[in-house]
């Protein structure tokens, strides 16, 4: 469902007040016309029991003892009657010239409704009364049925307006409630439009539901800040290792358009190093940090399969052998994992005679990626020269010497080291020391098998 927040709530608040005071008002008018209609059928029965008593004691007109003024006002809307089976009919003055159709046959409490004056309808009670004389007298009261219908009408009018009244008081003080509810969800809006255009944080005090929300902007805008120095850094860098030779190519190219002769061995270095540059600095963004998911626990044996299998489709003619203890797992992302394991299997295979060993062991604290291959070696002077940026100890192989630079990074970033040494087999022995994923999120298992190949 489309649309803001507040419309929404505004127009459920809406329904539901509507819904409410529909039903609540249904119910009031019920209850009301069921009191009503007693009240009204308990005053008759009070004047029947008068009239009544009145026929009773004297069986003549009581008509002066009947002291209701609305008996005395004609066509008032109230009336009595009382007949006898010998002819006497007495009446109150409000029926004037006119007289109540009582029915002939009653029983104790009826209650009926005729016309009366006007062709109005009377709701009358009526009985019959037996005198010791033998004399029998049908007694009735009434009274108009329209006044209780406008009675009935009034009050409806009052619950309507009442209903509106407090339907629109609701919805007044529920757009309040809702807006003073919000309030904070506006003040965060505002607060990180004012963070585009100027640094720092989201500051203020926001409610308990909110402030996670405001936490995680917080370190999102943080980390953005950093991306972008460390891009503008980055940027500057890439283009200061630029400008050396892309002012030898420009040179170069300045000689040739002179109709001098080319150095192309010059001129191809100076492309190498562009495109060592670019390559150097675009993985150094790459491998940020701040861009990455937080670190769980890796099995690192599976990623190693992957990693092995890509690296002897470049090198079909080396062996690659995997020993690994069945619990080696790291404190990483596996990215990361797969950026070093590939960086330093592919480092061993490029330099290896014939085959490549990869043993991954772990202890409490570190788990160690170990690559070993029958290559030629490293001098021990060379060890940290081939961790600097772009170095290559032997131009005649393939490659820009960022490999292990990316590595060194990556390693860093984890607080991990690496190690060199002469292997057993003969050439370079590296290893790369991490924290351990034992008693860390995990963030999957996996069913570990030894895979080894000669």
């Amino acid at each position: 469902m489309s649309g803001s927040l507040t419309s929404r709530a505004i127009a459920a608040g809406m329904i539901w007040i509507a819904c409410a005071l529909g039903a609540g008002g249904i119910l009031l008018h019920g209850v009301f016309q069921e009191s009503i209609s007693r009240l009204f059928d308990a005053r008759l029965e009070s004047d029947l029991e008068f009239l009544t008593a009145m026929i009773a004691e004297a069986e003549v007109d009581p008509a002066e003892r009947m002291k209701n003024p609305d008996f005395r006002r004609v066509y008032s809307g109230t009336y009595w009657q009382a007949q006898a089976d010998d002819g006497r009919l007495f009446r109150s003055r409000s029926l004037w010239d006119v007289e109540l159709q009582v029915p002939k046959t009653l029983s104790e409490g009826y209650l009926h409704e005729v016309s009366g004056p006007g062709a109005r309808t009377v709701r009358i009670r009526a009985r019959m009364l037996t005198m010791p004389s033998g004399t029998k007298w049908t007694l009735a009261v009434g009274r108009d049925k329209a006044s209780l219908e406008k009675e009935v009408t009034a009050f409806r009018r009052t619950l309507m307006l009442s209903a509106l009244a407090l339907g629109a008081i609701l919805l007044v003080s529920a757009i309040l409630l809702l807006r003073f509810t919000l309030s904070p969800l506006r003040r965060l809006h505002a607060a990180v439009l004012n963070r585009q255009i100027h640094s720092g944080a989201i500051e203020g005090s926001y409610p308990a539901e909110i402030t996670p929300l405001v936490e995680d902007l917080n370190r999102m805008l943080e980390r953005n800040e950093r991306l972008r120095e460390r891009g503008r850094l980055q940027a500057a860098n890439l283009a200061h290792a630029l400008k050396t030779p892309a002012a030898i190519l420009s040179n170069e190219l300045t000689k040739a358009r002179r109709g001098e002769v080319l150095d192309t061995e010059l001129s191809v270095d100076a492309i190498n190093n562009i495109s060592a540059a670019a390559e150097r600095h675009l993985g150094l963004v790459a491998a940020l940090p701040d861009d990455c998911p937080e670190p769980v626990s890796i099995d690192v044996l599976p990623v190693a399969n992957e990693v092995v299998r890509a690296i002897r489709r470049l090198y079909p003619e080396t062996s690659l052998e995997i020993l690994s203890d069945p619990s080696a797992c790291v404190y990483a992302e596996r990215s990361d994992i797969t950026e070093i394991l590939g960086n330093i299997l592919d480092n061993a295979a490029k330099w290896a005679r014939r085959s490549v060993r990869l043993i991954l062991s772990v202890s409490e604290d570190l788990c160690s990626i170990k690559v070993e291959d029958d290559g030629p070696g490293v001098d021990e002077a060379e060890f940290v020269r081939i961790l600097r940026q772009g170095q290559r100890l032997d131009e005649t192989k393939s490659g820009t010497g960022l490999g292990l630079t990316i590595v060194a990074d990556i390693v860093e970033r984890y607080g991990g080291k690496i190690r060199m040494s002469r292997s057993r087999l003969g050439g370079l022995s590296l290893t790369v020391d991490l924290p351990s994923g034992r008693n860390r999120p995990r963030k999957h298992t996996s069913e570990f098998q030894l895979t080894s190949e000669a």
